[in-house]
């Protein structure tokens, strides 16, 4: 083989090897919604997020997400307990949760890998808790509820 086409084939070779090479895992991004779909046949579920938006033509976008068998699903709860693990009356602990337990109207922020499709690494759910009995409710300036206490 002359010396030409042997350069020829090691710089072909140098041009096309990061094309075969194994590639670097994607970035994580993080997706807030509620959950519209679950489809426990299929492992996947669909979140409706609503992302930033001017005006008044919001439109909400339908993802679905690929759930692992390791992908970590924790429930966001107020601590109950008037001495929580960080020194603060009512802060935010997390309860682990099965997949089994989601439930469509909950309220999750899912954590994903896009290695191929989206693929749940993480997912935190928040559910509505009711107000408490004896609570007085008022509207607040964007038409929700708020308790007063």
């Amino acid at each position: 083989m002359s010396r030409s086409a042997l350069v020829c084939v090691l710089a072909a070779l140098e041009l096309t090897g990061p094309a075969f090479a194994e590639r670097e895992p994607s970035q994580q991004q993080r997706h807030s919604g509620v959950i519209v779909a679950i489809a426990a046949d299929a492992g996947t579920i669909t979140v409706e997020e609503f992302g930033p938006s001017a005006g008044p033509d919001a439109t909400a976008v339908r993802r679905t997400i690929r759930l692992r068998p390791e992908t970590r699903i924790e429930l966001v709860v107020r601590s109950q307990d008037p001495a929580a693990a960080s020194g603060w009356q009512g802060d935010f602990t997390t309860v682990p949760l099965a997949s089994r337990e989601l439930h469509p109207g909950d309220f999750v922020t899912v954590t994903t890998e896009s290695t191929r499709g989206l693929v749940a690494s993480s997912i935190s759910v928040v559910r509505p808790v009711p107000p408490r009995q004896g609570s007085a409710a008022v509207a607040s300036p964007v038409g929700r509820r708020e308790l007063v206490r």
